[in-house]
């Protein structure tokens, strides 16, 4: 999960091991097979142990793909919806997903590497459709929270609130989707910063297509 822009040295520590762990998972994977890729052994190549792993990831599918939990806490939630008054709908949409999503692999052919993984294995679909499903779902009912902070939606019939979430969501996710890929293309070697760049730029996006629609 990206935290705030200045990370504390233990969220650092976090942070580069979530990434280890990802990158050792794609790399045993591509080099070893799925069958012959264990929790054991993405530890060991991630220099952590077996139990650190589930502090993390809940299966090694998910580290291959880089699922994390979907799960909002309701403190956590709380925390995004008052930023509402003060940033902004768009801005405190943008900060939930890039929290949710957590920070993009330093790992140059990463996408190209999953993509690769998926062809090969491609049972795996199962297990990313079903997180997807389900981090869209809590998602749009968080986003929904956020919207019925706005004075412009706070009125809304939960049914035009849930619809009006979808839409926001939708503008907002296009925004970071595009943030991200320009940060990739930077071929970026360390994720140090990231989530300030991203967070910036992709509200930067989503500011400038809502005010040239307005």
């Amino acid at each position: 999960m990206i935290v705030e822009p200045n990370l504390g040295l233990r969220d650092r520590k976090r942070l580069e091991t979530r990434l280890r762990l990802e990158d050792a998972a794609v790399t045993l994977v591509l080099q070893e097979g799925l069958e012959h890729t264990t929790i054991d052994a993405i530890s060991e190549l991630a220099d952590v142990s077996p139990r650190t792993f589930f502090n993390y990831f809940e299966s090694k599918d998910a580290a291959i793909l880089g699922l994390r939990q979907a799960r909002i806490e309701a403190v956590e939630l709380a925390a995004h919806c008052d930023r509402v008054a003060a940033h902004g709908l768009i801005d405190s949409v943008i900060h939930l997903l890039l929290t949710v999503i957590g920070p993009p692999s330093t790992r140059p052919t990463m996408r190209e590497d999953r993509l690769e993984i998926l062809r090969r294995h491609p049972q795996l679909l199962t297990t990313q459709l079903a997180q997807f499903t389900q981090l869209t779902t809590e998602v749009t009912e968080a986003v929904a929270a956020l919207a019925a902070r706005d004075v412009r939606f706070a009125s809304d019939a939960p049914a035009e609130l849930a619809a009006s979430a979808e839409l926001v969501l939708a503008l907002c996710g296009g925004a970071v989707r595009v943030a991200v890929k320009e940060w990739a293309e930077m071929n970026p070697t360390d994720a140090d910063g990231a989530a300030e760049q991203l967070e910036s730029r992709a509200i930067s996006l989503a500011r400038e297509v809502t005010e040239k629609l307005s």
